[in-house]
């Protein structure tokens, strides 16, 4: 009796020896010691940090047509965000001689959309600029106009100009493009843009063009072609075929 419970005893202070070792008192006190955060306060802490930051402005834009015709209309839309959208949304279409820049207003949900005439225009590649003012709601690079047909790109808050679109030492197409970019890039501003072009085509161009990508024209079902011979001499053939075998057997 006194055996087994000397055992019992023995194992008790084996198994506790054991716990001791892999579970210290040091950390289990440490462990109950610090309260757990809830779930739902991380998560209201990860939303406001998340408010708190500023989305960073973005804008995107297409051409519809990507090929008009000279005389038809084609659309600039796209979407803005991230930024103080009061101003607008500022687009830039030139090719050759021609430029235009028109102030577009951003909808609640920031969309914008502009349609333009291209009647009496010139058939070439128009270069195309969606410009977002970013969060202070200046146009940091802008043009004055001294006409339908010309004008000078200034930075707004130096009044510098930068290039010309008409004149001497002017720049055009793609050359325009670069220089526009670079001066969005690099006057020191807050403006986001982003850049396309479309292709002011002939009408006779843009109608053979819609004729390419028609859909082809579904082929016609195959026609089951008949025997080239009468199925009169057909059963004639075979009834000469069956006596010419049983001839052969019989030989």
């Amino acid at each position: 009796m006194n055996t087994s419970r000397s055992r019992g005893l023995a194992a008790c202070a084996v198994l506790l020896l054991i716990a001791l070792i892999v579970f210290p008192v040091s950390g289990a006190v440490a462990a109950s010691a610090e309260p757990a955060v809830p779930a739902a306060t991380l998560t209201t802490a990860a939303l406001a940090s998340a408010a708190a930051t500023p989305a960073k402005p973005f804008i995107s834009a297409m051409a519809n047509p990507a090929n008009p015709a000279v005389g038809s209309p084609v659309t600039i839309s796209g979407v803005a965000s991230g930024a103080n959208l009061t101003a607008g949304v500022q687009i830039w279409i030139f090719a050759g001689n021609y430029v235009n820049v028109s102030t577009v207003p951003v909808n609640a949900d920031g969309t914008f959309s502009k349609t333009y005439d291209s009647t009496g225009l010139p058939a070439a590649t128009y270069y195309v600029f969606a410009q977002s003012p970013g969060p202070d709601g200046m146009f940091g690079i802008t043009m004055q106009s001294s006409g339908t047909y010309s004008g000078q790109v200034v930075n707004a808050r130096t009044g510098a100009t930068i290039f010309t679109f008409t004149g001497t030492g002017s720049v055009q197409d793609a050359a325009a493009a670069a220089a526009l970019s670079d001066a969005i890039n690099k006057q020191g501003g807050d403006d986001v843009y982003t850049k396309l072009t479309f292709n002011l085509v002939p009408p006779a161009v843009a109608t053979i063009k819609a004729a390419d990508t028609a859909a082809p024209a579904a082929s016609a079902a195959p026609v089951a072609t008949k025997s080239p011979l009468p199925p009169e001499v057909t059963g004639i053939s075979l009834v000469i075929g069956a006596l010419a075998a049983v001839l052969i057997t019989r030989k």
